[in-house]
């Protein structure tokens, strides 16, 4: 969570209810905010981070902003991109162009296609599908390499399509 006005006993005390572990503030914000309220933050376990940069923290992790641009390289849209990840077009539109200047390598682009594959593969595994799904899934787990779990994801959509 991240203040950037003072807090307040009152706030503090919501943190903890809701069972907040980390606060971020602006160096004004702490300089503000009683050392009381400070050290009943710290007695509870949540840690205080001063945040030297300006403005609201990003949004996304590396992780995410890293597949917005891996995706955008293998030629995905926008709005694609969006559904998957599940984040408003405008945040990846936004995330791309600020990031662009940014070379994702071949290699981390094809870790990711194989980290997905993976989690799409283990959610049909563990899904409720018939038997025949589950083991064309489990197989596509097994696999080494990505033209492998690509070939399963491709037994996957023809038996899904009922081919």
């Amino acid at each position: 969570m991240h203040f950037s006005n003072y807090i307040s006993m009152k706030h503090a005390k919501a943190c903890v209810k809701r069972g907040v572990r980390k606060i971020s503030l602006t160096p004004t914000a702490l300089k503000q905010t009683p050392e009381s309220t400070l050290s009943f933050l710290r007695e509870r376990g949540i840690e205080v981070e001063v945040v030297a940069s300006r403005g609201r923290p990003r949004k996304l992790r590396e992780e995410k902003v890293k597949k917005i641009l891996a995706m955008r390289k293998a030629g995905v849209s926008f709005y694609r991109i969006a559904s998957v990840l599940g984040i408003p077009k405008s945040t990846v539109f936004d995330y791309f162009q600020r990031y662009s200047h940014v070379d994702v390598p071949e290699s981390e682009v094809e870790r990711l296609q194989i980290s997905e594959a993976r989690r799409v593969l283990e959610n049909i595994a563990r899904g409720n599908f018939d038997a025949e799904i589950k083991e064309i899934a489990e197989r596509g787990l097994a696999a080494e390499s990505r033209e492998d779990l690509e070939y399963y994801l491709r037994e996957l959509l023809l038996c899904l399509n009922g081919e």
